[in-house]
């Protein structure tokens, strides 16, 4: 009987042992996502920044870098001198669990995508609105 015991007792720990075990890796992966984001916010807001220069290269170097700053990063900048323009920074999707599935659509980044489609799947994407 103490045997039996026992046997639960291992059964029922190592079922919370797995449980914690993946509540942990949704930790790190929520964690992986977030950063992600915020690297994404920080490219968009230096692309806007550097666009309010006279010179392209700075934007183009900016934009240069989101690809190697966040995953697969592709920017573009759309608009003219002297009036709003949109930044829209699209990456890989780091399948956060945390977040829903079906996300709304952000301002700004159903234009993002070549052609004008629709967000691609397993593509994150942030876009920010900035005057020159």
């Amino acid at each position: 009987m103490a045997l039996l015991e026992v046997a639960l007792a291992m059964a029922l720990m190592s079922m919370c042992g797995l449980g914690l075990l993946g509540a942990q890796l949704g930790l790190a992966r929520h964690a992986l996502a977030s950063a992600a984001r915020a690297r994404a916010a920080f490219i968009a807001d230096a692309i806007a920044e550097a666009s309010l220069e006279t010179a392209t290269a700075p934007r183009d170097q900016w934009k240069a870098r989101a690809a190697v700053v966040v995953p697969e990063g592709r920017a573009t900048v759309s608009g003219t001198a002297a009036t709003a323009s949109l930044v829209a920074l699209t990456w890989a999707d780091l399948h956060d669990e945390a977040a829903p599935r079906t996300q709304p659509s952000a301002d700004g980044c159903e234009n993002a995508q070549s052609s004008g489609a629709d967000m691609a799947r397993g593509r994150a994407c942030i876009a920010l609105a900035f005057v020159q």
